[in-house]
């Protein structure tokens, strides 16, 4: 079995966590340039990488979301609940890591 190790991927210092609104964030990390979801809710915080696990295309605001839960691929039109971390058309298809 393979050891797993830990890895910062984004920092966020007090102030720009403040700074997340409640619901979908896009954050770039400064020094690789990668990017990341952040949901914001009154249970916490979940993030993962702006890559969907389909084709790798990058997702963006879905602007017929009236929750600000899901993002949309720009490859194919997949969307994420990015709440739950479920990708929700097509359903039951995959699941985003969670970071």
């Amino acid at each position: 079995m393979t050891a797993q190790t830990s890895k910062v991927v984004l920092s966020l210092d007090a102030k720009e966590v403040d700074l997340l609104k409640d619901g979908v964030n896009f954050k770039k990390n400064p020094s690789n340039g990668k990017c990341y979801i952040i949901y914001k809710s009154i249970g916490g915080f979940k993030a993962c990488k702006n890559q969907c696990k389909h084709q790798g295309g990058v997702f963006i605001k879905d602007i017929e979301d009236l929750d600000g839960r899901t993002v949309k691929c720009t490859k194919h039109n997949w969307k994420l609940n990015v709440s739950s971390l479920k990708y929700v058309n097509p359903p039951d298809s995959f699941q985003q890591d969670e970071l």
